[in-house]
């Protein structure tokens, strides 16, 4: 892996961050349509900090066929995995075109397909039942739990029910919506901050967090997601200008994670 700038100065002030390929502390993008030079771009310099790219918001279905496989060959040659966001799924499922959306994003190489109900409504069987069938097909599968309209916010007990769910239907990962907002969704509060009591419920309800992805666009939101799990927690939604300042939180280089890293080390590894 190509050796960093300051390598030989100092290690990182936490320690133990997992190299790419990771298994713990993933990090995806939410990309809503940056063009092939600016993929190229970004994963020059931030490609071993990026474990997967979703293509959001239904942007697959605007680009151009050739600047779309372009753009894939590019996170492809820097080992880096591709989903089709949620609205992809809600849009073919609601125009009974599920398995024609799954074979597309096999021809295209395209890794996991992501299914969710956030702005439609989805059967309960019928969301098994498609879990089980991309897996048959082939393709990955990450499900997301949470709705897009603040009004229709579930809680942390159907959360739990619905990774459970998911999980036992063969999904590879689930994520806990956060938009791309972060605010009045899913365990944030209207104005970004963690609802406390709600995390702890989810917590408290045993879901498999090596197996979670938080959607936590706000770096408010990121940093206290690493303060309460550490840096291998998997955070999504993150915006490709943030990638840097993740990463530098994961590894103890800015904010509360370097004063609390210090702090231990004063205190002989115990936090203050």
């Amino acid at each position: 892996m190509e050796r960093r700038t300051m390598d030989n100065v100092y290690s990182m002030p936490i320690a133990g961050r997992e190299d790419p390929p990771r298994t713990a502390g993933l990090t995806m993008v939410i990309d809503m349509g940056s063009g092939v030079a600016a993929t190229s771009d970004l994963v020059r310099y931030a490609g071993r900090y990026i474990d997967i790219i979703k293509i959001s918001s239904g942007s697959a279905a605007l680009y151009p066929d050739a600047v779309f496989r372009d753009k894939l060959a590019v996170i492809k040659s820097a080992g880096i995995k591709t989903e089709a966001g949620g609205s992809h799924f809600e849009v073919a499922y609601w125009k009974g075109r599920f398995e024609q959306l799954v074979t597309r994003l096999l021809e295209l190489g395209v890794d996991f397909v992501e299914i969710a109900d956030g702005h439609l409504p989805l059967p309960h069987s019928d969301r098994v039942g498609a879990i089980k069938r991309a897996k048959q097909m082939g393709i990955g599968v990450v499900t997301e739990v949470g709705k897009k309209l603040p009004e229709e916010n579930i809680r942390a007990l159907k959360m739990i029910d619905q990774i459970n769910e998911d999980m036992a239907s063969g999904a590879d990962m689930v994520i806990v919506e956060g938009k791309a907002s972060g605010k009045d969704v899913g365990i944030f509060n209207p104005d970004g901050s963690i609802d406390q009591s709600e995390l702890e419920s989810l917590l408290e309800g045993g879901v498999p967090l090596e197996k979670i992805m938080w959607e936590a666009p706000l770096r408010e939101q990121q940093q206290a997601l690493i303060l309460r799990f550490g840096a291998n927690v998997n955070i999504g939604n993150v915006f490709a200008e943030e990638v840097y300042p993740l990463e530098l939180m994961r590894n103890g280089l800015m904010l509360m994670p370097l004063i609390d890293a210090y702090r231990r080390e004063q205190n002989g590894g115990v936090r203050s």
